[in-house]
């Protein structure tokens, strides 16, 4: 009998042990879960936030157990992916070897500089503020700097695409990652193919964002980009809404005749050709339109209620577009 006891006992304390060793419940299934953990965080509030994600399920035991491995003040900052009812072996050690998890963002065509600071603050990535800051200070490589003052100077060379951000990387570590995929996209013979057409880079990307931002279709982005490089080429005002909304801020539906008339060197109905820099970011399809644009003999276009384009060679026949296609909107 007293042999039985014994074994009962034996069973009991190496199921104890097991539990303050892994600390895992059996009752519970895993799945994926993220966890912030803040450089300030006591061990005790650690162990809190893991259990309420049930990644743990003894905050007691898991105190106990990062203490007596000498990892109480080894644990790092960041986001971390990591399963529920894990072993508390396992967790300590992603803790304490920071292997934070990655934050995606998904920057599309036509995003602008203050666009991608709103879309990574609210993923809690970067402040807006300090990313727009950064973004004012930034220096770019020398040939994609606009010899005119901008608003931002790397508007327009952040390249639209989706990004992998490490938990912890600065804001000019972001800035830097989104240009160098730009510097990526902008191979030697492209550059050759922008220099032999007669832009600098600096002025072809600036080019590449209007179209990105008055196109809505593929079928119209070339034709666009051909109205705007003969517009260049006889001297005449690019009169882009695109500089308009980028002026203003925000999106506006409709813009007036007052809207035209904003005093700013980013206003293309007032000054003649290109504005100081971009007003967006542009894909590699605008910028290919600009690259591999037709001749035509248009020199004005307007878009209908459903985003499709209509030109015309004549202001007369301009008018006429307009009346029959943007009347009603």
């Amino acid at each position: 009998m007293k042999k039985i006891i014994s074994i009962s006992i034996l069973f009991v304390l190496l199921v104890a042990g097991g539990a303050l060793l892994y600390g895992k419940n059996p009752l519970l299934q895993s799945k994926p879960v993220t966890v912030r953990i803040e450089a300030a965080q006591t061990g005790a509030e650690i162990a809190q936030i893991l259990a309420d994600k049930n990644i743990i399920w003894n905050p007691h035991i898991f105190r106990a157990a990062l203490y007596l491995s000498g990892n109480a003040d080894k644990l790092q900052e960041g986001h971390y992916d990591l399963m529920t009812n894990m072993s508390m072996p396992a967790v300590i050690a992603a803790l304490r070897d920071g292997r934070p998890a990655a934050r995606q963002v998904v920057i599309p065509e036509g995003f602008t500089v203050t666009q991608i600071a709103k879309r990574l603050d609210r993923l809690g990535i970067a402040k807006k503020h300090d990313f727009l800051a950064a973004a004012k200070v930034y220096s770019l490589p020398a040939d994609m700097q606009s010899t005119r003052a901008t608003d931002y100077p790397v508007e327009g060379f952040l390249f639209p695409s989706t990004y992998d951000v490490p938990d912890g990387a600065s804001v000019n570590d972001i800035i830097a990652h989104m240009n160098r995929e730009m510097q990526k996209q902008l191979t030697p013979e492209l550059r050759q193919e922008i220099a032999a057409q007669g832009f600098s880079l600096h002025d072809f990307i600036t080019l590449a964002s209007l179209v990105e931002k008055e196109a809505m279709y593929e079928d119209d982005r070339y034709t666009i980009a051909a109205v705007f490089k003969k517009r260049l080429a006889i001297g005449m005002p690019l009169q882009s809404c695109a500089s308009i909304q980028y002026i203003l801020g925000e999106p506006k539906p409709v813009l007036s005749i007052a809207d035209t008339q904003i005093p700013s060197p980013y206003n293309t109905y007032l000054h003649k050709g290109l504005p100081p820099g971009p007003v967006a970011a542009p894909g590699k399809a605008a910028m290919d339109a600009v690259l591999h644009a037709p001749t035509t003999e248009y020199l004005y276009f307007v878009a209908d209620a459903k985003g499709y384009h209509h030109f015309a060679k004549t202001y007369e026949e301009h008018e006429a577009n307009i009346d029959r296609y943007a009347a009603s909107q």
